[in-house]
């Protein structure tokens, strides 16, 4: 749209988030905290716009005046992120910071800390999605066969990279520890390879409740049956409606797992890292702040 060379930016893979959800949302993982992979997040940001205009013109496969749309609707939730969410990240990432010194590593304050996260991505999967539903459902049968056949390659080429990487797991842990706190210590890369040793994730489990959201948004996109626009909606802003409960349990027991190896990362931090993790956290807000104060 405004930047014909953007910056290359890491996709972390959204493991909540079925194919065309995750079109939607990607984007906000550049943004959102644990989740941008770039060095200068003003810099990935500023491309934001294109970068989401791209990927969901990808999957969506637009033409004139539906493409001239999206654009325009890109924009609009750029502007509203910029003017009304940073400043919310800002100040929680500071007063984060304020408690570094004093950590309260409990699964009581890790959870709480999810929650809010999760707060400011509900937000944002709210706005983008009713901005963005209005031209989902103009889609024709053929922009339909097309999006389908575009989600069905995106989860195929999604299941070949987690089956061909043994260790993404431990290296997502490892590189997510690291950007926080710096040089991890032998005794927390021991905690790290526990915790991947012990934990079973099956892609082909996540790979089929994707399928199962793909078919069914768009089947009803298809079928239009009475209500259906609300049905889209609730399955891009909630598409844990759909999770059997074994799917769930699964989730909830990777979620447990995952914050117990926070918990015990953490209380093993050094005070170099604890200075890292700090400065790590204020570096962020003042970058959010200077772009929250930006036009565009």
């Amino acid at each position: 749209m405004k930047a014909p060379h953007p910056p290359k930016a890491e996709n972390r893979p959204l493991k909540r988030l079925p194919p065309l959800g995750r079109a939607i949302a990607a984007a906000l993982a550049l943004i959102l905290l644990f989740a941008s992979g770039c060095s200068s997040v003003r810099l990935v940001y500023g491309h934001l716009d294109w970068w989401m205009d791209r990927n969901l013109n990808k999957y969506l496969d637009l033409e004139g005046a539906q493409e001239d749309l999206l654009s325009q609707r890109v924009d609009e939730f750029h502007r509203w992120h910029r003017q009304t969410q940073l400043p919310r990240y800002a100040d929680y990432l500071e007063s984060l910071a304020a408690d570094v010194d004093s950590p309260e590593a409990t699964p009581a304050k890790l959870k709480q800390i999810e929650e809010q996260v999760d707060s400011f991505w509900h937000s944002s999967v709210v706005m983008l999605s009713d901005l963005l539903l209005p031209i989902v459902i103009q889609l024709d049968e053929q922009q339909i066969d097309r999006l389908e056949e575009n989600v069905r390659e995106e989860r195929e080429e999604s299941l070949k990279k987690w089956e061909k990487s043994k260790r993404k797991r431990e290296k997502e842990f490892r590189k997510q520890a690291e950007r926080w706190l710096g040089d991890l210590t032998p005794e927390q890369d021991a905690m790290i390879d526990h915790q991947v040793a012990t934990t079973t994730f099956d892609p082909k489990r996540r790979d089929a409740q994707r399928q199962l959201w793909a078919q069914t948004f768009i089947g009803t996109l298809r079928s239009k049956p009475e209500g259906y626009e609300k049905q889209l909606r609730e399955m891009l802003v909630n598409p844990q409606s759909l999770w059997p409960e074994d799917y769930r349990k699964m989730q909830e027991q990777l979620r447990d797992q995952a914050r117990a190896l926070a918990i015990d990362i953490l209380k093993s931090t050094t005070p170099a890292q604890r200075t890292h993790l700090k400065s790590s956290l204020l570096e962020y807000a003042a970058d959010f702040r200077i772009l929250a104060a930006q036009d565009h």
